[in-house]
C-alpha cells in the first residue's frame, strides 16, 4: 500500500533516470559475536542459490546516487513502477528497457545482487486502485501486463546472474483478504489472450502459476518474491494483537492453495517512519515496542512479528527478506520529527546493541524465523533516508550529513565488522 508516492518523487528527483545500486560486499563472514550458536538458532529451510550464506543488509538507491552507498551491503533494491502504457519503467532510459539493464549491470560489477520491487498493477491506467480490480479484470491491459513482465524477465536472463524480482507487494495480500468476495476474485489471465498464459485460471491462483511459468521459461536465474502482508486475513498482526501463529498459518495456507512455487517470501514492518505516522497522520499507536507489554501478550511488538515470521517460514518453507525498513532512528540529533528526519526504532533495535558490544541475538533470532536480508528504504517522499537526500549537510555534532546522522549506515559497517551471521 501508498507505494507510489515514493516512485513519482523518485522519478522527479532523478529526472526519470532511475537507477539503485548497492555497494560491494567483500567483507569475509567472521565467526559470529554472539552468546547463543548461530548454527542453533537459524532455520533449516535452505537459501536459495545464488544468495550469500548470511544475514544481509541490504539499501534502496539509484545508481547515480552509488558515491554514497553503504559500502558493506549485500543487496540493493529499486521499484519498477508507473503505467506501463505510458511512464512505466521501460520509458526511463532509452533505449527502452535500459534502466533495468543499466542497474542490474552496475549493482553486479559492485558484487551486489539486485533486487527489482515490480510494482505495476496499480499504477496501469493511472487508475491507483487497491486492490486493482478494474486493472486485473481488463483483458487488453493484462496482456499488456504480461508483455511488460516477459520483457523484464528477458532483460534478467542476458544478465546471466542472480536477480531478485519481489512481486507486487500487497496484492496477494488483497487476494487473500477478499478470497471469499466474488466481486473482487476474478483476474483475466487466460483472458488476457496472451499466449503464454492461456492455460491458466482466471483467479488468483492461475496468476500466481503464470507468474512463475513465465519465470520458468523466461530467466531461471530470476528468484520470484511473493509478498506476505501481515494484514492480509484484516487484522494486522501487531495493531490488533493478533494471534502470529494463527495468522501466519492462514496465510500459509493461502500461499500453498495458489499452487505456485516462488522462491522466496518477502514482508515489511510498515512503509514509512513511525514519527512521519503520528506528526504527519496523527497516528499514535504507529510506534512498535521494543520491551514486553503486559497489554501486549507480554511480548514486544518485535517479538510478535518474528513469531508471525517463524510460523509463516516453518509452514512454507521458504526464506524471507524484509523490506523497506523504515530508516529513522531515536538517537541522532539529525532526526529531529522534520520532513527527512523523521524518528523510528527498527534499525537501532537491531543494530544498536551490535554497536554497543557486538551484540546480534536480536538479528539471530529473526535468522531463526527465516529471515536472510534487511532491505532498508522509503516508501513515501518525506521518510529519512540513510543519504543525504534533503541537502542540509550536516546537521549535529559528531554526525554525517546523512538524513539519519549516519546512523544506518555505521550499524551496517558494525554488523559485518564484527561478523555477519553465517547460514548453512
Amino acid at each position: 500500500m501508498k507505494k507510489l508516492l515514493l516512485f513519482v518523487s523518485i522519478l522527479i528527483a532523478v529526472g526519470c533516470k532511475k537507477e539503485t545500486a548497492l555497494v560491494p560486499a567483500n567483507e569475509s563472514v567472521l565467526p559470529v559475536q554472539s552468546m547463543v550458536s548461530t548454527k542453533a538458532m537459524v532455520s533449516t529451510v535452505t537459501v536459495p542459490l545464488g544468495l550469500p550464506k548470511r544475514v544481509g543488509f541490504g539499501i534502496q538507491g539509484d545508481v547515480s546516487q552509488r558515491a554514497g552507498f553503504i559500502n558493506e551491503a549485500d543487496y540493493v533494491y529499486v521499484y519498477l513502477a508507473g503505467d506501463i502504457f505510458s511512464n512505466g519503467w521501460t520509458t526511463w532510459n532509452w533505449p527502452t528497457g535500459q534502466y533495468a539493464r543499466t542497474f542490474i549491470n552496475e549493482i553486479g560489477k559492485m558484487g551486489k545482487i539486485p533486487v527489482f520491487t515490480y510494482y505495476n498493477i496499480v499504477p496501469a491506467r493511472y487508475r491507483f486502485q487497491e486492490p486493482a480490480t478494474i486493472n486485473l479484470n481488463d483483458a487488453a491491459l493484462m496482456k499488456k501486463y504480461f508483455e511488460d513482465f516477459i520483457f523484464l524477465l528477458q532483460i534478467c536472463k542476458s544478465y546471466g546472474k542472480t536477480v531478485i524480482v519481489h512481486y507486487e507487494p500487497d496484492l496477494f495480500g488483497y487476494m487473500q483478504m477478499y478470497k471469499d468476495d466474488v466481486t473482487k476474485r476474478t483476474i483475466k489471465v487466460s483472458q488476457s489472450n496472451h499466449p503464454d498464459v492461456k492455460t491458466f485460471s482466471n483467479d488468483a491462483k492461475g496468476l500466481a502459476q503464470a507468474i512463475v511459468s513465465l519465470r520458468n521459461k523466461y530467466a531461471p536465474n530470476v528468484l520470484l518474491g511473493w509478498h506476505a502482508s501481515q494484514w492480509s486475513t484484516g487484522y494486522n498482526v501487531i495493531s490488533d494483537k493478533h494471534n502470529p501463529e494463527l495468522h501466519a498459518g492462514q496465510t500459509a495456507a493461502y500461499y500453498k492453495s495458489l499452487n505456485a512455487n516462488f522462491d522466496l517470501l518477502f514482508s515489511e514492518f510498515s512503509d514509512r517512519d513511525a514519527g512521519l505516522y503520528q506528526l504527519v497522520y496523527g497516528r499514535l499507536n504507529s510506534w512498535w515496542s521494543m520491551e514486553p507489554k503486559a497489554d501486549n501478550d507480554y511480548l514486544s511488538d518485535y517479538d510478535r512479528f518474528q513469531r508471525y515470521l517463524k510460523k509463516l517460514n516453518q509452514d512454507i518453507g521458504k526464506k524471507i527478506m524484509l523490506w523497506q525498513i523504515p530508516i529513522g532512528n531515536t538517537i541522532t540529533a539529525s532526526c529531529n520529527s522534520t520532513p527527512g528526519h523523521y524518528k523510528d526504532n527498527r534499525v537501532q533495535y537491531f543494530l544498536q546493541p551490535v554497536m554497543q558490544n557486538g551484540n546480534k541475538t536480536k538479528i539471530a533470532q529473526y535468522a531463526e524465523a527465516g529471515v536472510i536480508g534487511f532491505l532498508f528504504g522509503c516508501g513515501a517522499n518525506d521518510c529519512t533516508s540513510y543519504l543525504d537526500l534533503r541537502g542540509d549537510g550536516i546537521t549535529a555534532q559528531n554526525e554525517l550529513s546523512d538524513d539519519d546522522g549516519g546512523y544506518l549506515r555505521k550499524g551496517i559497517k558494525a554488523y559485518y565488522q564484527k561478523g555477519a551471521i553465517q547460514l548453512p
